[in-house]
């Protein structure tokens, strides 16, 4: 039964990571800062599983952001 309920638990994190990017390209599609939509594009590219798989859940926020 531990099997079913892992499976379930993935299956909703990766919904809610494809969820995470499609909201983020919306936000590239409606901003017009050429920075964010850089950035939007590629946090929606690795929410999607698109990117590099260890990096699949890091945000990268912290790094590279110039304030």
């Amino acid at each position: 039964m531990s099997d079913s309920n892992d499976r379930r638990d993935d299956q909703k994190l990766e919904l809610e990571c494809l969820r995470l990017a499609s909201d983020l390209k919306q936000l590239a599609k409606e901003t017009l800062d050429p920075d964010l939509k850089a950035h939007c594009l590629r946090m929606a590219k690795q929410w999607s599983g698109e990117g590099d798989e260890p990096a699949k859940y890091d945000t990268g926020v912290d790094r590279g952001m110039v304030h």
